[in-house]
C-alpha cells in the first residue's frame, strides 16, 4: 500500500512539473515575446530568446543546447521580474505571481495549457 501511494504521488508530483514547464514556456513567449495573431507559442518563445525565427531556435537546440539553457534562464528571470519577484523571494510569492501569469494570458494560450 505504501509503494501504491509513492507511485501515485510520484506520478501527480511528474504531471505538476510538467505543468509548470508548459506554463513558463507559455508566459516567456506571452509576455516576453511580443506574440501576434500569426505566431504559435513557439515562434514568440524563440523571439523571446532572441531567435529571429523557428528554424535559428531549432537549429541551436540541436547545436548549442547550453546557450538556448542560458537565454531560457535569463528569460525567466526577466519574466518572474516582470511580476515583482525573482528566483529568490519566498515560494509563495513566487506561486502567486504564476499565478497572475496564467490568469493574464490570453484565451489562445490558456487553451494551449487546458491541452499542454
Amino acid at each position: 500500500m505504501k509503494r501504491d501511494f509513492q507511485q501515485r504521488l510520484a506520478k501527480l508530483e511528474s504531471q505538476a512539473s510538467a505543468r509548470l514547464s508548459h506554463l513558463l514556456l507559455l508566459a516567456i513567449a506571452y509576455y516576453l515575446g511580443n506574440p501576434t495573431e500569426v505566431d504559435y507559442p513557439v515562434e514568440a518563445f524563440a523571439h523571446a530568446l532572441g531567435y529571429p525565427s523557428t528554424d535559428e531556435f531549432k537549429q541551436a537546440l540541436e547545436k548549442e543546447r547550453s546557450e538556448v539553457e542560458a537565454r531560457s534562464d535569463s528569460a525567466y528571470e526577466k519574466l518572474l521580474a516582470k511580476f515583482g519577484v525573482s528566483q529568490k523571494y519566498e515560494w509563495p510569492a513566487v506561486i502567486d505571481a504564476l499565478e497572475h501569469m496564467e490568469a493574464g494570458l490570453s484565451d489562445e494560450y490558456k487553451d494551449h495549457l487546458k491541452r499542454g
